[in-house]
C-alpha cells in the first residue's frame, strides 16, 4: 500500500487508522486482531471496529480457524483497476515486452515515492531465475537499486538534499554505497551518463541497467530496468548492447508520454 501523505492537515483520523491497518497487512503476513492492535498502537475495540468495517467492504478477510486477518479481494480489484487505467504503465508495456524479448532478461518499471521505489510492472525474463525479490507493488530502497538511482539522479536536487538525511543507508551487500557524500557523487555520475547500474548493491548476485523516463514536460516520472544474474550479464558495465537497448526503450516510452527531446 502507498505511504501516507506528508501533510495531514485535512486527514480524518478514522480513515488514517483504517489505512494503517491495510498498510500493515500489505506485507502479506496474516495477523490476529491482538497483533494488529499492538503493532498499530490502537486499542483492541477500535481495531475490531476498523476490521469489521473493512471486512464489510471486502478490503480484509478473516480466517475462522485461526482468527487471522489478511487483505481481501477488493484490494485485488482496486489493484487491477489501477493497472488498467495507469497511463504510464500503458505507455510502457509494449516497449517492456520488446525489451524483455530482445534481452531475455527480467524488465521492471518503477516510480519514486520519497526515497523508495515502487514496482509498477515486472515482466519475468525468459531464462529461469529465482534470485530477485521484486514484485509488482513492492517497495525497495532507491539508493541501492538501478531504478532508484536512475530516478534520484534526475530528480530535483533540493528533494535529494531534503530527504537523504532521513534515510538509513543500510549496507545490503559489500557493494552498497552507505556514504552520503559518495552517493551524491555517484548520482551526479549517473545523471551525466544517462543510465544507472546496479552492481549487486541490493541483491548480491543481481545486476541491472536502468534508464529514466520523462513526460511531455521533460520531468522524470519513472524508470525502466533490465535485470539478470551476474553470471549471465557481467561485466554489465561493458555490456553496451544491453545499455543501448535499455536507453532506447526508455526513450520510446518517454516519447509515448509526449517527450519531445531527440535522443543523442
Amino acid at each position: 500500500m502507498a505511504k501516507a501523505q506528508k501533510s495531514a492537515r485535512y486527514n480524518i483520523r478514522v480513515v488514517d487508522r483504517a489505512v494503517s491497518v491495510l498498510n500493515a497487512l500489505a506485507d502479506g503476513k496474516p495477523r490476529t486482531l491482538t497483533e494488529l492492535s499492538k503493532e498499530l498502537d490502537i486499542n483492541s475495540s477500535t481495531t475490531f471496529r476498523l476490521l469489521a468495517t473493512l471486512r464489510s467492504h471486502n478490503l480484509v478477510q478473516s480466517e475462522d480457524s485461526t482468527g487471522n486477518y489478511r487483505l481481501g479481494l477488493a484490494c485485488l480489484e482496486l489493484s487491477r483497476a489501477y493497472h488498467t487505467g495507469n497511463e504510464l504503465r500503458q505507455a510502457a508495456l509494449l516497449e517492456m515486452k520488446v525489451l524483455r524479448d530482445d534481452t531475455m532478461e527480467t524488465v521492471h518499471l518503477g516510480v519514486l515515492d520519497d526515497m523508495e521505489i515502487v514496482y509498477l510492472e515486472k515482466l519475468e525474463g525468459l531464462h529461469a531465475i529465482g534470485l530477485m525479490s521484486s514484485r509488482v507493488g513492492r517497495r525497495a530502497p532507491a539508493y541501492c537499486t538501478g531504478l532508484g538511482k536512475a530516478l534520484l539522479a534526475h530528480s530535483d536536487p533540493n528533494f535529494i538534499q531534503d530527504n537523504i538525511e532521513k534515510v538509513n543507508l543500510q549496507k545490503y551487500t559489500d557493494k552498497t554505497i552507505i556514504s552520503q557524500a559518495e552517493l551524491l557523487n555517484h548520482l551526479e555520475h549517473v545523471s551525466r551518463r544517462g543510465f544507472a547500474l546496479d552492481m549487486g548493491e541490493h541483491e548480491k548476485e543481481v545486476r541491472c541497467v536502468a534508464a529514466p523516463i520523462f513526460n511531455q514536460y521533460g520531468k522524470i516520472v519513472a524508470a525502466i530496468s533490465v535485470s539478470g544474474p551476474s553470471g549471465r550479464i557481467d561485466p554489465v558495465e561493458q555490456n553496451q548492447e544491453l545499455i543501448d537497448r535499455t536507453l532506447r526503450a526508455a526513450y520510446n516510452i518517454s516519447k509515448n508520454l509526449g517527450y519531445k527531446k531527440e535522443i543523442t
